[in-house]
């Protein structure tokens, strides 16, 4: 009888010791929460856990259970093995010495000389049994984490769990699951079906913070009855929503709001009004003091505080002769002559809802000259205003 997906995964992760847990390095709200609800959870099995994640925690949910324990790089070195067979003679003492150019280690037995026939030579194996990508449409989404580590991507057992239509199912196994609302959602099931009991106060928090994120506190259009139902499991087993929502959307950074504030006061709207877009310049990052990380979050208040748009734009200017591009285009009006200007930004780095999102950087121009060159191309996309 043919295994299901999850019966899949919970093989996998039975059956394994050492888990890698790797995200995007655009990771939302929804994947850090899923990492370490997951992360949790596999710690009561005894399972040697790393999350690894290139960009970070998103600002807000550094709260999380287990948050400090995200590492931006992870070890992945393979050790090269000595073998030395003591079958016939005792190992009585190991020692070593360094020279300038090599190292001797000497082997000393009770029984008489070890030679060469009682060495052998290998490679360790990788350093993990599986990898769980989450929330990651592809293995090129992870980053620098899978630039710097090719070969332990290529070479280790992968379950791809994510919920977007994007995915390239590139793992030994893949659940993707398009009718969910977010993976946080796909995991409350899995585990629940793992082993319910085990889903504590911690890990309920984790799973319903990331409900909670990309559902816009289930506000979003397109939150199902599914995730209300999960969101409702939770709460009962001890998620704490009061501090979710305190953490979240009670509380902005200074920096934030303040680049927010002149970003709204410069906003401008492309023929026929369906792209609005701002600008941000240098003086602008210096007066809020804030940095090139406040980008994204500041389009992301612009995609859920105005409506009416299917192309939404902040060009920022951190330093002279860089802008920060940052796009959120509606799934319906993404289209090849975008996607050409863009560069080399031909996948998105996160998804909101129906917003594909593109986050590059162009060296060498002005601000003005980023303007015209956006603009040009959105215009071509002749996408009449949804009103």
């Amino acid at each position: 009888m043919e295994l299901s997906i999850q019966q899949q995964i919970f093989d996998q992760l039975r059956h394994a010791t050492r888990i890698l847990i790797a995200l995007p390095e655009q990771a939302t709200a929804d994947s850090v929460a899923s990492a370490l609800a997951l992360r949790l959870f596999l710690l009561k099995l005894d399972k040697d856990v790393v999350v690894g994640c290139g960009g970070g925690v998103p600002k807000g949910f550094k709260f999380l259970p287990g948050a400090e324990t995200i590492a931006a790089d992870i070890a992945s070195s393979k050790s090269f093995v000595i073998t030395v067979d003591t079958g016939q003679k005792k190992l009585e003492e190991v020692s070593y010495q360094t020279l300038p150019d090599k190292v001797q280690i000497f082997l000393k037995s009770r029984d008489g000389a070890f030679n060469e026939n009682d060495l052998s030579f290998s490679s360790e194996q990788s350093p993990f049994d599986v990898i769980v990508l989450l929330d990651a449409v592809s293995l090129e989404s992870l980053g620098g984490l899978f630039e710097r580590h090719a070969d332990l991507f290529f070479e280790t057992p992968k379950i791809n769990i994510d919920h977007k239509a994007a995915n390239e199912y590139y793992g030994a196994v893949n659940w993707v699951d398009v009718t969910a609302t977010s993976v946080a959602e796909m995991l409350t099931g899995l585990l629940e079906g793992f082993e319910s009991q085990m889903l504590d106060e911690d890990i309920a928090t984790c799973l319903l913070a990331g409900i909670i994120a990309k559902t816009h506190s289930f506000q979003h259009a397109h939150t199902t009855p599914q995730a209300f139902l999960k969101a409702s499991q939770l709460i009962n087993l001890g998620g704490r929503q009061q501090e979710i929502i305190t953490h979240v959307y009670k509380t902005k950074s200074l920096s934030l709001l303040k680049l927010w504030g002149r970003c709204l006061a410069r906003l401008k709207t492309v023929e026929p009004d369906f792209f609005i877009y701002s600008l941000l310049n240098t003086a602008d990052f210096e007066k809020s003091q804030a940095g090139p990380e406040e980008v994204l979050p500041v389009l992301k208040e612009l995609v859920e505080n105005i409506a009416g748009y299917q192309a939404v734009a902040v060009l920022a200017e951190p330093q002279p002769q860089l802008v920060r591009v940052a796009v959120a285009v509606h799934a319906a009006v993404l289209g090849p002559v975008l996607l050409a200007v863009l560069g080399a930004a031909t996948k998105p780095v996160q998804v909101w809802g129906q917003f594909q999102v593109f986050d590059v950087a162009w060296s060498g121009v002005s601000l003005s000259d980023a303007e015209h060159r956006l603009a040009e191309a959105v215009h071509q996309l002749k996408i009449p205003s949804p009103g």
